[in-house]
């Protein structure tokens, strides 16, 4: 990838339906090229689960990118203007499902629509990396420490659950309450008794159900609350900015808590790292080609939460995950591979392997809470 955007970029991605009767996930993946063609502007990355219905999930992915790219702020060279589109870009999404939630199926009681998503996506761009984020995915980075071989792991993402002190009061304060069921704390729906017909009014007989285990996403408009005007499942993200350092910056992990709920940040780099390792094996082995057994890391990791899944006798869990490999400017790595082989070093920090973009493989913040990013590289969160 041109590195205009700070950094080459080699990109997978494999999604599972596991054991679920229905596929929710979904992922996106998108390039924006400058105007003489010559460079990117941004990459973009996105990763949603959807509940209750892929509607949500599919309307994030079809439109919240646009949502975002679209509004003056984000083309500002200010992180903070940036951070602001993208904030504003998830409330604008969110506000548009109100006007597909016709078209969206019913529940099967008859009332409107119960989809919601989560959704954690990333625009790199100019050498930075600008996280938004609502849900329980997850957005893991995998960096090399000074005179260390084994990558380290740190998550750039915190999950939204109703169990968090911080959500559980902010929940309270929109006039939500948070019930255990089957001891998961779940955000209460306050739906219409069971016959009601009509619109909803101060004396409509409600019934408070425990219902959803996500304490922010885009969706869930069930939530709405008209006596304040806010949405007890929130749809305002966590954002950040983290500046990319080539030299020790190594991958990108997105994925739905299918993976997360089976392997560590720390083990899914790990894996990564030995995906890369077995790739950058085979080629220098070789002829110089790709390798014909080269694996994809994204698959690597799904497979192994499968695995893990299915050691648990538990029904396997939806599972995606997109994984971006993170290579210094310059030729790609596989060229340099390939230069060392035929005995012409080039002069390079050790990383990875593989040819470009053209790899990809895809089936188709209350950031006090995020771990501090200024010990990697200068960072903005809020």
């Amino acid at each position: 990838m041109p590195a205009s955007i700070g950094v080459n970029l080699r990109v997978t991605g494999h999604c599972s339906q596991g054991g679920r009767k229905y596929m929710e996930d979904l992922f996106s993946v998108a390039y924006q090229q400058t105007e003489d063609e010559r460079d990117l502007e941004y990459a973009f990355f996105g990763i949603y689960d959807g509940h209750g219905g892929s509607e949500a999930a599919a309307f994030a992915k079809e439109h919240l990118m646009d949502s975002i790219v679209k509004q003056r702020q984000f083309w500002s060279d200010n992180d903070e203007d940036v951070l602001k589109a993208i904030r504003n870009g998830y409330m604008l999404t969110h506000l548009n499902m109100w006007k597909e939630l016709e078209k969206w199926p019913k529940t099967v009681t008859g009332l409107p629509s119960t989809a919601g998503t989560t959704a954690s996506i990333a625009f790199i761009r100019r050498g930075k990396i600008y996280i938004g984020h609502v849900g329980d995915s997850a957005i893991v980075l995998g960096y090399q420490k000074d005179g260390c071989e084994e990558w380290a792991a740190k998550p750039l993402t915190s999950d939204h659950k109703p169990e968090s002190t911080t959500e559980i009061e902010r929940i309270q304060r929109c006039g939500g309450k948070v019930v255990s069921k089957a001891g998961v704390p779940r955000v209460v729906w306050n739906r219409p008794r069971l016959g009601h017909k009509g619109p909803i009014k101060k004396n409509t007989l409600m019934d408070e159900i425990p219902f959803l285990a996500v304490a922010r996403s885009l969706g869930d408009l069930w939530s709405y609350n008209p006596q304040n005007d806010e949405f007890i499942v929130s749809p305002d993200p966590d954002v950040g900015v983290l500046t990319i350092d080539p030299s020790k910056f190594r991958c990108l992990i997105f994925g739905t808590d299918g993976l997360w709920n089976m392997i560590s940040p720390e083990g899914a780099v790990s894996l990564v790292q030995a995906t890369e390792r077995h790739n950058e094996a085979a080629l220098v082995g070789g002829n110089g080609n790709q390798p014909r057994d080269w694996l994809n890391p994204s698959k690597s990791l799904v497979d192994h939460a499968l695995e893990r899944w299915s050691n648990t006798r538990m029904r396997a869990d939806n599972t995606s995950v997109v994984t971006l490999m993170l290579d210094p400017p310059g030729p790609p790595r596989a060229t340099v591979l390939r230069s060392r082989i035929r005995g012409r070093g080039v002069a390079r920090p050790p990383s990875t392997l593989n040819n470009s973009t053209k790899d990809v493989k895809l089936n188709v913040v209350t950031c006090a809470e995020i771990v501090d990013w200024d010990e990697l590289a200068g960072a903005t969160q809020h």
